[in-house]
């Protein structure tokens, strides 16, 4: 597979709250985590019970978490990203597209993850992303080993 990224992304367990965008009825807002991030985009992962009902597997939390699993493993879908990284609770708005997806399902769960491409995010938005990822990796390359 050929690698596409720019820039090396870091794991990171962040908090963000995702809204579906270019639909004519969204389920409502989701609050996931992510997988990883870069400056340029992230990867989301959405944990999804599931249970058999009469011999068949489905998704538990209703026709909202169906629809979000549809939706997202569309291409080039459109999402509004609430990414909660700022103290007493705020949140750095951005907007992105779905550039990957792919679901598994283990242990009961149904798995989707996806690759989002930061498509948009105001100035003062961007500038704290960038803040936020410096103090990320200053803090990663201290605990790297040192050679010598």
């Amino acid at each position: 597979m050929l690698e596409r990224r720019e820039n090396k992304r870091m794991v990171a367990a962040i908090p963000l709250t995702i809204r579906l965008l270019g639909s004519s009825f969204p389920p409502p807002p989701l609050t996931v985590e992510t997988d990883n991030i870069s400056p340029q985009g992230l990867s989301i992962v959405i944990k999804i019970k599931t249970r058999l009902h009469n011999g068949r597997l489905s998704i538990e939390g209703g026709e909202n978490a169906q629809k979000l699993v549809k939706y997202l493993l569309l291409d080039n879908k459109q999402l509004d990203l609430g990414i909660n990284i700022l103290p007493q609770g705020g949140s750095i708005h951005a907007r992105g597209k779905v550039r990957w997806c792919y679901r598994n399902v283990q242990k009961g769960c149904y798995y989707v993850k996806a690759g989002v491409l930061i498509e948009q995010m105001e100035g003062k938005h961007k500038e704290e992303w960038s803040e936020f990822l410096r103090t990320i990796y200053q803090f990663l390359s201290y605990l790297e080993p040192q050679n010598g």
